[in-house]
């Protein structure tokens, strides 16, 4: 499965319109096999969510949505990497074959 960064605008978002949203999206994703929400992020001031998912392409992150009713303004595809890739890795990362 690929890797995802999703944005959401989410104007004038309350805890309780985040919560409701996230009980749909959980309800949702049993009709995507391999469809995983990984992490999400509100930033408030910006009025969004950063949200991470694994799944098979961004058509299916937008038809998820969809099906949801959540927003979803922009999918990205991304790599991860983390302060462990460069600690337990750094034999590989010296030798050119990190990111």
């Amino acid at each position: 499965m690929a890797l995802f960064l999703i944005r959401r605008h989410v104007p004038a978002a309350t805890q309780e319109d985040i919560d409701a949203a996230a009980v749909r999206a959980i309800a949702c994703a049993l009709e995507f096999p391999g469809l995983r929400w990984i992490t999400s992020y509100w930033d408030r001031a910006a009025e969004e969510t950063l949200c991470m998912y694994e799944a098979k392409s961004a058509q299916e992150i937008a038809e998820h949505a969809r099906r949801a009713r959540i927003a979803c303004d922009e999918v990205r595809p991304v790599e991860q990497f983390g302060p462990i890739d460069y600690v337990s890795g750094a034999e590989q990362h010296a030798e050119g074959g990190g990111a």
